[in-house]
């Protein structure tokens, strides 16, 4: 019974360590468009040719309080560099590298989630930290 139960848990400990491991997929700048199309409130606006020297592809996404922004890049190490440079030393940001994407939180006092994959990076914040909510459902339906 015990060399059952043994094996029993080795599975379990194998399937769960093998479900861990997340791989994420960046989104095309029309679908993160497109999920905010039949939101009440949302104004999206074309930021692109204000920063083309900086992003090949930039847009604000903004409702009272909660900003989203989809920054895509001309490659993933132009991505790797901006966010690591602008959130990696920050006191009050958790920098997190992972397998094929970098994660940044912070939710001292604000909520502010910033996540990287190949060459897009795309926040979401708000000043106020009862926002989180909103923001985290936003990710998720990303895919995030």
């Amino acid at each position: 019974m015990k060399r059952i139960l043994k094996v029993f848990l080795a599975i379990l400990v194998m399937v769960f360590m093998s479900g861990c491991k997340k791989n994420f997929n960046a989104i095309t700048y029309t679908k993160f468009i497109e999920n905010f199309k039949d939101k009440p409130g949302y104004l999206v606006t074309n930021q692109t040719l204000k920063y083309e020297e900086q992003f090949e592809r930039c847009y604000e996404v903004s409702k009272d309080n909660i900003q989203f922004l989809y920054y895509e890049f001309k490659s993933e190490d132009e991505a790797k560099e901006y966010i690591t440079k602008y959130y990696s030393n920050r006191k009050r940001y958790h920098f997190k590298n992972k397998n094929n994407y970098i994660k940044v939180k912070c939710t001292d006092g604000m909520y502010f989630y910033a996540i990287q994959i190949d060459k897009t990076i795309i926040i979401g914040d708000s000043p106020n930290k009862k926002n989180k909510r909103e923001i985290k459902k936003v990710f998720k339906e990303l895919g995030y």
